[in-house]
């Protein structure tokens, strides 16, 4: 073979060489997507691109500040957290799913001061809860109808618990008691809002608590479902 036909066949080998790649090479390629195909999948080797929301495994962000755990509807979808301000009446979920509980403001003037109304409630409920667990009141079964125990705390101008009157009786004395030494112990606000003062220059807050039985796990222990109400006059 001469010179010039080694030549010529190299040539057409790379020649050949080089469609094999290139057709090689078109096979590998993704199939274009169909017109209107939705968005196609994505393959993630980085996790960070799922979120940038931070990851907390704690949850310790979930905790809220001293005042803030009523003033929180995390229940539903919403574009953000609904406040007592806006929605007098409406129920908020504060228990556990041992021991439910609910808290609500009552009338229009507590939702209109919803943070001096919220700190207050959350005081009260803590101290309730507290209430509930003792010897005493976790081993009474309750009556079926047992009422709402209402009362009325006055505090005076500088935030001070003054008197407690008991409106209404539940129907279990010892219902009664309770709730009134929750209040006496839980009921006071540092610099209260001038504005929610009543007509005699007090401030005059009506708590509604209504107390049912829920469950037992050793037949002689209840917890309970708690729902406490504030209205301010």
């Amino acid at each position: 073979m001469s010179r010039a036909q080694r030549n010529r066949f190299f040539t057409a080998a790379l020649l050949a060489a080089a469609i094999l790649t290139a057709g090689c090479a078109a096979e590998d390629k993704p199939p274009p997507a169909m017109p209107g195909a939705g968005p196609q999948a994505k393959l993630l080797s980085d996790l960070a691109a799922v979120s940038n929301a931070p990851i907390d495994p704690l949850g310790s962000n979930a905790v809220p500040a001293p005042g803030e755990g009523l003033l929180h509807d995390e229940a539903g979808v919403s574009a953000g957290p609904r406040t007592f301000e806006t929605e007098p009446g409406i129920s908020r979920q504060v228990g556990t799913e041992r021991n439910p509980g609910t808290v609500r403001l009552l009338n229009d003037k507590a939702a209109k001061f919803g943070n001096f109304s919220a700190v207050i409630l959350e005081r009260v409920y803590a101290r309730l809860s507290l209430a509930e667990k003792s010897e005493d009141i976790s081993r009474t079964q309750l009556p079926a109808g047992l009422k709402p125990v209402v009362i009325t705390a006055i505090l005076d101008k500088s935030g001070k618990l003054t008197e407690l009157i008991l409106e209404q009786h539940s129907g279990k004395a010892k219902i009664d008691q309770m709730m009134l030494d929750v209040c006496k112990k839980s009921i006071w606000y540092e610099n209260p809002p001038a504005a929610a003062l009543s007509g005699d220059g007090n401030y005059k807050l009506t708590f509604r608590l209504k107390l049912e039985n829920y469950a037992s796990v050793d037949e002689r222990h209840w917890s309970f479902i708690t729902d406490l109400g504030l209205g301010i006059s």
